[in-house]
């Protein structure tokens, strides 16, 4: 077999998932931080930041149910393991960044959104260089959240990688021996 035949289902699924990331942080980068300007405008912004996450949703289950039907099963849990972990990054990432917006007290060195992705970054690695850090309470509380939740998904993610279970897919055929319509 030519080496791209082999390779191809790896080459898919790295770039599905390179896409997924790249859309779910031009998402990250659109959400607004803070309510501005008269009730009209700041509406307008949350309904049109919705709509777009919304199509950015739509698009990513278009894409993932057709990666889905040609990626092995295993390349499959591969996949939502990362993005999972990436959402996550990027929840917290927002978090943190509403939050700075709203109490700046609250981290110290924490100035843009960029930084916020950095930070949530660095502490899901768990190298927290200092450069940033949680000075308020609040601040301090929801990086305790983040790093308990962290420790759920590794080990949930290693208990997924290691035993074999995989996610159920709707289109999957019954295993020989198996009735199709179980219950």
């Amino acid at each position: 077999m030519p080496l791209r035949g082999r390779n191809q289902p790896l080459v898919a699924l790295l770039w599905h998932t390179t896409v997924v990331l790249v859309l779910l942080t031009v998402g990250y980068y659109l959400m607004p931080l803070r309510m501005t300007g008269s009730g009209a405008v700041a509406g307008g912004r949350v309904v049109g930041s919705l709509v777009a996450w919304g199509m950015l949703l739509v698009f990513l289950r278009v894409a993932t149910r057709r990666s889905h039907e040609r990626l092995p099963a295993e390349y499959v849990r591969i996949q939502r393991l990362l993005s999972a972990l990436y959402l996550l990054v990027l929840s917290f990432a927002l978090l943190y960044a509403i939050t700075g917006t709203v109490a700046p007290d609250q981290f110290s060195g924490m100035t843009t959104r960029t930084d916020a992705l950095y930070f949530s970054v660095t502490t899901t690695a768990t190298v927290g260089f200092g450069d940033i850090h949680a000075s308020g309470t609040f601040a301090r509380l929801l990086v305790t959240v983040q790093m308990l939740v962290n420790l759920i998904y590794i080990g949930t993610a290693l208990r997924v990688l290691s035993s074999g279970i995989s996610f159920p897919r709707r289109d999957a055929e019954p295993e020989p021996g198996q009735d199709a319509e179980q219950d």
